[in-house]
């Protein structure tokens, strides 16, 4: 038998709940890729299930949910946050380190601008993750690789 390691358990996400953590992260997905290519990754003929997810009107079928990965590896991350997981790709396409390494100093920059007044603050802290995320594929395929040839994977 298997020994449980957590004390309290946690509930099961309610309908209401999970709805608004799609909402809120094909809210964020869409203003980046574009509402139409965001839809064709999906294989979807329209952006009406697209539009009606994000008002929170209907909550779309389990495929055209985790499809959205199709349109960014992170259309899901506020919908996993709520189980308390995180998903990432099993494997990175190799990206180009000079848009990485671009990218990861914007975000480092806004991270010492941030400090100008010797504290971070929440909204400082969400442009930060804003100029991170769409890096931390490739930087994680970064390290896995050194892993690799390290032959520590």
């Amino acid at each position: 038998m298997t020994q449980r390691t957590k004390v309290c358990q946690r509930e099961p996400i309610q309908k209401d709940k999970f709805q608004r953590a799609l909402a809120a992260a094909w809210g964020r997905v869409w203003p980046a890729v574009g509402k139409g290519t965001m839809a064709a990754a999906m294989g979807l003929d329209s952006t009406k299930t697209i539009d009606r997810a994000v008002t929170a009107s209907n909550l779309p079928e389990a495929h055209t949910i985790f499809n959205s990965l199709f349109a960014d590896p992170t259309a899901l991350y506020e919908v996993a946050a709520l189980y308390g997981f995180k998903m990432v790709p099993m494997t990175v396409e190799a990206a180009n380190d000079l848009s990485t390494a671009a990218g990861t100093i914007d975000a480092m920059a806004a991270l010492i601008r941030s400090q100008d007044d010797s504290h971070r603050d929440h909204n400082e802290t969400l442009a930060i993750a804003a100029l991170l995320r769409p890096h931390l594929g490739a930087l994680n395929a970064i390290v896995r690789q050194a892993d690799e040839l390290r032959g520590a994977a």
